[in-house]
This record gives C-alpha cells, sequence and structure tokens, in this order.
C-alpha cells in the first residue's frame, strides 16, 4: 500500500467511473453552462491536479475518493508552503466537482460534506495611496498608458474585464463603460469620471482610426489585444519606474474599491459596479473605512479637541 493512504472503501451502489472519464463529464458540463473558457481552464488544470495525486495512490475510480483523500491533499498543499488563496481555489474546485459528480449519481454521498474548507485570512491587501498613484502617471511615457492606468483606477474593472474592452465599449458622452466580459459570463455597467474620460479622449485622438470592434488598448509591440499577461507586466513595469511596490492590475480595483467608500460612496451600489455577487469583501473595506472614522474622531472629536 502506498505510504500516507488508507484502504480504500468502494461504494457498490454507484457504477464505477474512471477519474479521466469524471473530468471529462464535468468540463462538459460547464462548457454546456456556458462558463468562460478562462473559468473551465482553471476547472481542468486545477482538478488535473488532484487526479495525479490521487493516481499516484492507486485511487483509479471516483467511487473509491474518501474524505481523507481530500483533506490530505490540501494538507499536502499547505505543507509545500502555498498560499492560503491557491489552496481555497483547490477546495473550492473539487468541492464543485464531487458536488457535480453526486448530482449525476455517480457518487451517492459528497465527500465534501465532512471536509472543513481552508480558513483565509480576511485582512484586505494594502491599496495604492494618493501619492504612489500621482507617481505612476508620471511614470507613464505615452497616453495610451495614462489612459490605462486611471481606466483601471476609475472603473474598477478586473484585469481580463479592462483587456477585454472594444472601443464600442466605452460611451465619451456619458463615460459609460459597458463591461461584457465580466466574472461568471455576467455583464454589467460601471464608469470613467470626468479625468479619465479626457485622457481617453486625448489617448484615442492620437491613435490610428480603428473600427468600434477593435480593442481599446492594443498591445504595443504587437498590436493586438492585449493579454491578462501583458497588462500584468505593464503594471510592474510602472511600478520600477514609479518606485511602486507591489503594482499589479489587482491593486487598482482594491483601490479603487477603498477610494470610492472613503468618498462616501453606498456599499450596494459599489458592488454592482465592482461586479460582486455578494458583500463579504466589499465589508472587509467597508471596516477600514470605519477605522478611519474612529482615527478621526480620537483626533479631531469635539469633546475631547474642545473641552
Amino acid at each position: 500500500m502506498p505510504p500516507n493512504s488508507q484502504p480504500h472503501l468502494k461504494d457498490l451502489s454507484c457504477p464505477s467511473t474512471g477519474l479521466d472519464l469524471a473530468l471529462d463529464l464535468f468540463i462538459t458540463a460547464k462548457e454546456a453552462e456556458r462558463c468562460t473558457v478562462r473559468t473551465v481552464k482553471t476547472y481542468r488544470w486545477t482538478l488535473r491536479q488532484f487526479l495525479d495525486w490521487l493516481k499516484a495512490r492507486d485511487v483509479l475510480e471516483v467511487q473509491v475518493i474518501t474524505p481523507h483523500h481530500i483533506r490530505q491533499f490540501l494538507a499536502g498543499l499547505d505543507q509545500q508552503g502555498c498560499a492560503a488563496s491557491y489552496i481555497h481555489i483547490y477546495a473550492r474546485t473539487i468541492k464543485t466537482w464531487v458536488r457535480f459528480l453526486h448530482m449525476e449519481g455517480l457518487l451517492a454521498a459528497d465527500p465534501m460534506q465532512k471536509v472543513a474548507m481552508p480558513r483565509l485570512a480576511h485582512e484586505v491587501l494594502p491599496a495604492f495611496t494618493p501619492e504612489e498613484v500621482k507617481r505612476l502617471l508620471s511614470a507613464c511615457h505615452t497616453k495610451r498608458d495614462t489612459a490605462l492606468v486611471l481606466a483601471l483606477l476609475d472603473t474598477g474593472c478586473r484585469a481580463a474585464e479592462l483587456v477585454g474592452l472594444n472601443i464600442d465599449d466605452i460611451d465619451l458622452s456619458t463615460g459609460a463603460v459597458t463591461v461584457r466580459l465580466g466574472k461568471g459570463g455576467k455583464s454589467r455597467t460601471t464608469y470613467l469620471g470626468s479625468k479619465a474620460t479626457r485622457a481617453l479622449h486625448r489617448y484615442l485622438a492620437e491613435r490610428p482610426p480603428a473600427g468600434p470592434d477593435a480593442p481599446l488598448f492594443p498591445s504595443a509591440t504587437t498590436a493586438e489585444r492585449l493579454t491578462t499577461n501583458g497588462l500584468l507586466l505593464l503594471c510592474r513595469r510602472l511600478g520600477q519606474r514609479a518606485g511602486v511596490a507591489r503594482c499589479n492590475p489587482h491593486k487598482f480595483r482594491r483601490t479603487f474599491a477603498l477610494w470610492s467608500l472613503r468618498a462616501g460612496m453606498n456599499i450596494y451600489a459599489l458592488q454592482r459596479l465592482m461586479g460582486h455577487s455578494e458583500l463579504t469583501v466589499l465589508q472587509r473595506y467597508l471596516a477600514l473605512v470605519e477605522q478611519d472614522l474612529q482615527q478621526a474622531h480620537r483626533k479631531c472629536g469635539a469633546v475631547d479637541c474642545t473641552l
């Protein structure tokens, strides 16, 4: 018997189903649900790691998978030093997969029902300061980069959403931005303010004419649509030139959320602008804003500062 394994207790109430077939059935179902290509790719890659781990322990059929196997796999990721968020992605993916198998009648019981989800730290990573954003804008060498930075900061778009924008998705008269490639395939509308809109005007005015379906932000090297990896590299280069640490697209999104709340935006309006299905993450930002208010009162409270 392989080390760190347990005897397999096969569920005889369901037909035997190989791991690879179970994966293919799941992926086909997700494609039929019209999940995004990126989501399907993540499902496939993540589950492939789990299936290879199972095969190395002579677990070849889904009916043999136990809660202990899943706990062992997740614990192994933790022992390798993987980030809690990374382990959580694996746990969520496995949970979705085995739930599908259970609903399809390929598993009599869902093994994840007995597995506690890995704990996630609830701290909010830092946002940019206004001074850092000013340095980033000063480090932009082109009007495209300036417009891109302000668009990231003013719309709260995810990286994939921003690079997926076409010229026709922007209404320069109102600042409305139509996000057609949102998370989970959902579309929504967000907005650009006057400063970001002016920057986009200046960028488009010097850009060669392009059709409405052309990418809003093409690559400077290939002229094709900028990729998420290309956007990440662009942000890193800007950060290096500006002396700003951890400059990445998602940090602009966090900054949008925190700055909007500090400016008094309603949390439900912010939820719709950011395309969040739940308020959990935004409530953490709101807690930071409430700390700001507490510190302001301690510093400038009427009674303590006057009497």
